[in-house]
């Protein structure tokens, strides 16, 4: 079944180059996504096992020479046992560093969004502290949040190899005096030029026989199980364009949808079909999304959206919340693979 599908290319295909211009890379509790503009984003995690008092760090670089990595905690603030502790914190509270027992100071953070930055201090000696094994809490009173270090050398490693800092002094973990003139240098944000549609609402065709010659060919391995027993939704595009959006299949807490663009007059062409379901956003922007949760606690997510060019739908944005531990609903972070930027002609 194909939900099955989304869970392991969500866990999974990240051993490896994404088209050989992302990486997505997890050991243990320490996982490394790329995006196309070559920066690498590292989550860790506190122990799988963990029951309560859930942590995680986002480690951010870019590509290129002498650049700097910032760091965020985040606390979990998933359930109800999570709210009931930080209701006996302050709006503002601190919470100390503590690595191996040593302090690196405070850190301050605010009881409605659980997640802080780093200093540069600090965040140089977590960096210096994942390359071995090391005991990472942050403490607030009796409270504490134990990040693990397991799986962490070799994401970081992966990171290096990916950003081409191998034996750099920017690398993560095998750290050298090699000229960074060959590291990987960033890539231009791509830009996406969408167009506006004429209207969001569905439209109302009652001609049976246009809509059988609309979605002949529409259905079957074209867009996975679109044979599913659900009926076409209709949107305009343009004077000369529309959007059929269907019900693809639907699982014990994922649903997915089929779009194909078709022209309004014979002959219809349709292009190629899109997975994801259709919308008009407040722009006037139409959109094809994909969410799909990794599993039924919703902790975390999988994203692919995709917007009308004028011509076709052109990918957007590709990337997860990373890995299920609780955390955050709706997930802890956002670790893209592919990134744009979108502007309205």
């Amino acid at each position: 079944m194909y939900i099955k599908k989304i869970i392991l290319v969500g866990l999974f295909m990240g051993s490896q180059l994404l088209d050989g211009k992302s990486l997505s890379f997890q050991h243990h509790d320490w996982q490394v996504v790329c995006d196309n503009t070559y920066t690498c984003r590292i989550a860790g995690y506190s122990s799988d096992e963990e029951e309560e008092n859930r942590i995680s760090v986002l480690l951010t670089r870019k590509a290129g020479a002498r650049t700097k990595t910032t760091a965020k905690i985040q606390l979990a603030l998933y359930d109800e046992s999570d709210e009931k502790l930080f209701k006996k914190f302050p709006s503002v509270f601190k919470l100390e560093m503590l690595i191996n027992g040593k302090s690196y100071g405070l850190v301050s953070m605010k009881n409605s969004d659980s997640i802080a930055s780093l200093s540069e201090k600090q965040t140089d000696a977590l960096l210096a502290s994942l390359r071995q094994s090391s005991d990472i809490v942050w403490k607030y009173k009796k409270y504490q949040w134990r990040l693990s270090d397991e799986g962490s050398t070799a994401v970081l490693l992966k990171a290096d190899e990916f950003q081409k800092r191998l034996h750099t002094r920017t690398a993560f973990y095998k750290k050298g005096i090699q000229s960074e003139k060959n590291v990987l240098q960033p890539k231009a944000v791509p830009v996406i030029y969408a167009q506006t549609v004429e209207d969001d609402k569905a439209l109302t065709i009652k001609d049976k026989a246009y809509i059988e010659k609309l979605t002949d060919g529409l259905r079957g391995e074209d867009c996975f199980d679109a044979d599913y027993d659900a009926d076409f939704t209709f949107y305009a595009l343009s004077p000369s364009q529309l959007v059929a959006t269907k019900l693809a299949w639907r699982a014990a807490y994922n649903s997915s949808y089929c779009s194909w663009v078709i022209n309004k007059k014979e002959p219809f062409n349709p292009q190629d079909a899109i997975e994801g379901d259709y919308y008009v956003n407040e722009k006037k922007m139409g959109i094809v999304s994909n969410n799909q949760k990794w599993r039924g606690l919703g902790d975390c997510w999988s994203y692919e959206e995709y917007v009308w060019t004028g011509k076709t739908f052109e990918q957007s944005s590709v990337g997860s919340t990373g890995l299920c531990r609780l955390i955050a609903g709706g997930g802890a972070w956002n670790l893209p693979t592919f990134v744009s930027k979108v502007k309205v002609k």
